[in-house]
Parts: C-alpha cells; structure tokens; sequence
C-alpha cells in the first residue's frame, strides 16, 4: 500500500487545479520562476510559508470546485451509488436460489435504469480526481519537506503555476552572478529555463525561443566559450 498518493493521480489533480484556479477565493501566492519559488512580485519565502501557502490555496480550490460544481457532483456520486447496489444485488443472486434469482436481477435492472436516468451533466473531471486534490493539499500541508518538494515539482509543469515571462531578458536577470571561474553548461542552464520555455516556444516556437534565451543569456554573462568539447557561460549561478 502506497504511503503516498502516486504521482500520475497528483499530476492529474494538480492539473485540473491548474485548469480551475479561477474558482479559488484568492490568487495563488507563490509562482515558479523558473528558479525558485516566489510571490507573484518576485518576493522569496522559505519552504514552510510556500508549501502552506499553496496547500491552502489548493484546498479553497477543492472547495470552489464542490461549491460550483455541487449538482454535477451530487448527480455523479447517486449514479455511482445506485450503479454499486445494482453489482451487489447481482453478486448476491449468484448466492441465491434459482426461484428468488430471477427477482433480485430484476431489482438490480432497476437500480440500472433509475441511475441511467440521471442526466444532470457532469463536472468537467472525475469525482476521483477532486478526492486526489484534497489528498495532494492534504499532502502538502502535512508531508514531509522532500515530499511537498516533489509536490511543488509536479505543479510547477503547468502554465497555471509559473510567473507570467515577459522578456527572457527579464528572466535571466533572476540567475544570479558567481565567481568567473565556473563554468555552466548549456544544457544545464537550459534546463533552468524549464519555465519559460514553454512559453516561449508558442511565441517565438522551439527552436526561435531557445535563440531569444540564449541571446538574452549573452548580453547579460557574455558570449557562450567552447570548454572541454560544450559550450556554456562563466559566472553564472544557477539558483533553485
């Protein structure tokens, strides 16, 4: 048995929150950057404050989402609750002698029908998914720092979470600055920008986006240098 919810129902619910994050009271208070975590005014806080602060924020969401979905839901949770003693009647004709048989099929025909006849539409995700955004705020609110890390990890993949990327320019100016002997690889500092890349590659497309980044990179720390068969800049400090 699993201490934890898996991660593909994790990325799923955090997924939806990130798809309804208009039904939460208040705006989400921390942002990936990119680097790290921050407020939306590019303000740094220590995990504890991050990690309450987006558990909380993904709690209200859970309870916009049961306030503003609640017939949806309702309608869902008697369908599934008609559809399971409709299995269970079944179950117990199998048990049952051939002359009441006949009758208890009956009555789970019924229950069949009675719950096909519920045709409130529903909400635009599984009932499922909303216990696992309760599991994952619950999680993130209670968990252990490594876990609410991998959490705040798997959230920051969807647009809903990163801070908005105006400029790569602007972006870049968050790295910080280290002493000019060390040297960073391309790729590594590629992967910083996991956030905005995103972004970029709809604006400009993949390959234009990583042109702009990677420019922006070179006014700022200075033109790439070949080293040891990679190219990549001096005096750059990857925070996060």
């Amino acid at each position: 048995m699993r201490k934890y919810i898996d991660d593909v129902a994790a990325r799923r619910a955090l997924e939806t929150a990130a798809q309804h994050a208009d039904k939460a009271r208040d705006p989400l208070p921390f942002v990936w950057t990119g680097a790290s975590w921050a407020t939306p005014g590019g303000e740094w806080r220590d995990l504890p404050l991050i990690r309450k602060g987006v558990g909380d924020w993904l709690a209200d969401v859970v309870a916009g989402l049961r306030w503003h979905y609640a017939p949806a839901i309702e309608a869902g949770e008697r369908r599934a609750d008609l559809e399971r003693q409709a299995e269970s009647v079944d179950t117990s004709a199998l048990l049952t002698e051939a002359g009441a048989r006949a009758l208890l099929h009956q009555k789970a025909a019924s229950l069949r029908q009675a719950a096909a006849a519920i045709t409130t539409p529903p909400a635009p995700f599984a009932l499922e998914t909303l216990q696992s955004l309760d599991t994952v705020a619950s999680e993130m609110l209670s968990a252990p720092d490594g876990r609410a890390t991998h959490l705040l990890s798997l959230a920051s993949q969807f647009d809903a979470f990163r801070a908005p990327l105006r400029d790569p320019a602007e972006w870049v100016k968050r790295l910080g600055s280290a002493p000019h002997s060390v040297h960073v690889r391309t790729s590594a500092v590629w992967e910083a920008f996991c956030a905005a890349e995103p972004v970029l590659a709809r604006s400009l497309g993949t390959t234009g986006g990583k042109r702009a980044l990677f420019a922006a990179m070179d006014g700022r720390f200075g033109a790439r240098r070949k080293l040891a068969g990679y190219e990549g800049w001096r005096g750059v400090a990857l925070n996060g």
